[in-house]
């Protein structure tokens, strides 16, 4: 014709055809690279229309709320299961703490909790949890041997990271995610030290160390002090007397000093030995349970 077509797109060197396709595929590398958000990653994992349901609900450990009774016999059988396929129980080893509402933690209160995972409407994994003022920590996890290719020991981490993450929003304190006991010289419990970043508590002086500086000292013994600092720790072995009643206590539905706790206690003693043995930090920290 007469003059170029306009419908037709303009025409380009093939050197910079090559550039921009490169460039395209820089810019997706990167934004692969790109770390993403737990959420997220669990979230892009559940599809809008997938062929089973699955769900996650947090349930208390009391015999008194309506979801525990109903899912108690579900339970029993998932963890006799569990403790006999994986832990090699026997059968008579796999025989049969409530809730507390604080005033300015979490909306689901403190105490013990099962992380019940679902699938089609059966349980098929629980984690077991403890809501505290400051962490959540893990107690225990056993699932269905039918699904242990699943890896739900590193998924339900994953989540419970995520739930923290939740409770935090609602009690800015409540931040750290607990895994329990770390011992190196075991290759069953040394996977807990793959997630990042993770701390060891000093055993001497109650401060949280990062696990890489702690690792070579556990390379050369079974026991090792993680924090230098020559004068850290001085505060364990302090006596109630000496904490001034800041021991603190799960009491009805409220959490106090043991000062605090009503008049007529005859336990004195034994929360004494408890605090002379915990050290201050850490009887601030944690909550021993009282009727």
């Amino acid at each position: 014709g007469v003059r170029a077509d306009p419908g037709r797109p303009l025409c380009r060197k093939a050197k910079d055809l090559r550039k921009e396709h490169r460039l395209k595929k820089k810019q997706k590398r990167q934004q692969l690279s790109q770390p993403k958000a737990l959420e997220k990653f669990i979230n892009e994992y559940l599809p809008d229309s997938p062929l089973l349901h699955f769900e996650v609900r947090l349930v208390p450990v009391n015999d008194d709320d309506p979801q525990f009774r109903a899912t108690y016999e579900q339970l029993a059988v998932l963890y006799a299961c569990y403790q006999m396929a994986v832990r090699g129980d026997s059968p008579a080893e796999c025989n049969e703490s409530e809730a507390e509402t604080p005033t300015d933690g979490p909306e689901v209160g403190y105490g013990s909790f099962h992380q019940q995972y679902w699938l089609d409407g059966h349980i098929v994994a629980v984690g077991v949890v403890d809501i505290l003022p400051i962490c959540v920590s893990s107690i225990y996890l056993y699932y269905h041997p039918d699904f242990a290719s699943l890896s739900l020991g590193s998924y339900s981490a994953l989540r419970s990271v995520a739930f923290t993450r939740h409770l935090q929003k609602q009690s800015p304190k409540l931040c750290y995610y607990y895994l329990g006991f770390y011992i190196h010289s075991c290759p069953k419990m040394r996977y807990k030290g793959q997630y990042q970043p993770s701390d060891l508590l000093c055993p001497e002086t109650y401060v949280f160390v990062p696990i890489e500086s702690c690792i070579p000292s556990l390379e050369q013994t079974h026991y090792a002090r993680f924090n230098q600092e020559p004068d850290a720790g001085n505060e364990h072995g302090t006596l109630l007397g000496q904490l001034g009643g800041s021991v603190l206590i799960l009491h009805g539905l409220d959490i106090l000093p043991y000062a605090q706790k009503q008049k007529g206690s005859n336990d004195e003693t034994e929360v004494e030995q408890y605090a002379s043995l915990m050290g201050q930090v850490c009887a601030e920290r944690i909550l021993l349970y009282r009727a």
